[in-house]
């Protein structure tokens, strides 16, 4: 570590140089007691401190990477509860650019290096708020990267709450182990949207364009798109965290999954099927002959209906239904002749 003062982060709470077995004897219990703590729930989640507390800004002193590895405050999480997005994320901090990162807890005391957002530079002490677009898994948690030894953090004694330290800061990929510790927690948090799962599309199938579906499902709150397929959805409304009604684009015929996003999407399973049936796209007839209407009518998978008109006229005067009409597959559509 480079030289700082006793007032710098990394000092915090006389933890200069703890060494990686010091730290599996002393953090283990309350590691295995709050990684992994509470169940998946509904979005949006946050994981990280509640920012309830009262936070001094406490100078790094290196740059580093800062996280929350117990919380002392009721109903918080240390690691995410549920797979999905972080949408963005709250710190009190002064100085940056600061990042906010993906860490896998590897047991003890060693984390791996994820994903971090791009660099957020805070404008005051006040909460600062980014937005991001970070995937995270079920059992993963975060930290947050300085860039200049002179940064600081809101850093706040709360009873049951510790912080750790990975100085330097850990590269994506890298498993390193805490470099120091203390009983604080620092002041930052992130969003999580959890990814929507689709659990049933009713009905399964449609045999026309704009066929009304309703989707059931889980986390559907903060949805951003429905496709069918690679297609997006003609329209959709979310009716509920569970429940969202959409309606089918023009396809071709098969079967397609559908796929809620929110911004992460659902996994494509049995459950998301939606076949597309094969439909009949009234052609424009009028001024063919009949020959021609046939010909027409078979390759947009119509049939010709009853035929009115003078004996031995075959030319198309009118059509119903009109061209355009989106039918059933094998649709008849009516015509009049002329001679």
């Amino acid at each position: 570590m480079r030289g700082r003062t006793d007032g710098d982060l990394m000092a915090l709470s006389g933890y200069r140089t703890v060494r990686r077995a010091l730290l599996v004897s002393a953090l283990g219990a309350v590691l295995c007691a709050f990684v992994g703590a509470g169940s998946a729930s509904a979005a949006p989640i946050t994981v990280g401190s509640p920012l309830t507390a009262s936070f001094t800004q406490e100078t790094f002193g290196a740059s580093a990477t800062v996280l929350n590895i117990a919380l002392g405050e009721p109903a918080t999480y240390v690691t995410s509860p549920a797979t999905g997005t972080i949408v963005s994320w709250h710190i009190l901090a002064s100085g940056g650019p600061f990042f906010l990162r993906v860490l896998t807890p590897d047991g003890g005391t060693t984390y791996t290096g994820g994903a971090s957002s791009q660099g957020e530079v805070p404008t005051s002490l006040a909460t600062q708020t980014f937005t991001t677009d970070l995937p995270i898994k079920a059992g993963q948690t975060i930290g947050v990267d300085n860039s200049n030894d002179s940064d600081t953090i809101g850093i706040a004694a709360v009873a049951g709450s510790a912080v750790g330290i990975i100085d330097p800061p850990v590269a994506n990929g890298a498993t390193v182990a805490l470099s120091a510790s203390g009983s604080a927690e620092a002041g930052f948090n992130a969003v999580v949207q959890p990814l929507p799962t689709v659990i049933r599309v009713s009905p399964r199938s449609g045999s026309r364009l704009g066929r009304k579906v309703t989707i059931t499902g889980t986390n559907f709150d903060g949805t951003t798109a429905v496709k069918f397929g690679s297609t997006a959805a003609k329209s959709f409304k979310v009716i509920s965290d569970t429940r969202i009604t959409a309606v089918a684009p023009a396809h071709h015929p098969g079967t397609v999954h559908v796929i809620v996003l929110n911004p992460g999407q659902s996994t494509p399973g049995a459950a998301s099927k939606f076949k597309f049936k094969q439909v009949c796209v009234v052609p424009k007839l009028k001024g063919k002959t009949l020959s021609a209407a046939r010909k027409a009518l078979k390759t947009a998978h119509c049939k010709l209906g009853k035929v009115t008109g003078p004996t031995g006229a075959t030319k198309v005067s009118k059509q119903k239904p009109k061209h355009g009409k989106v039918l059933p597959a094998g649709s008849k559509v009516r015509v009049t002749v002329k001679l």
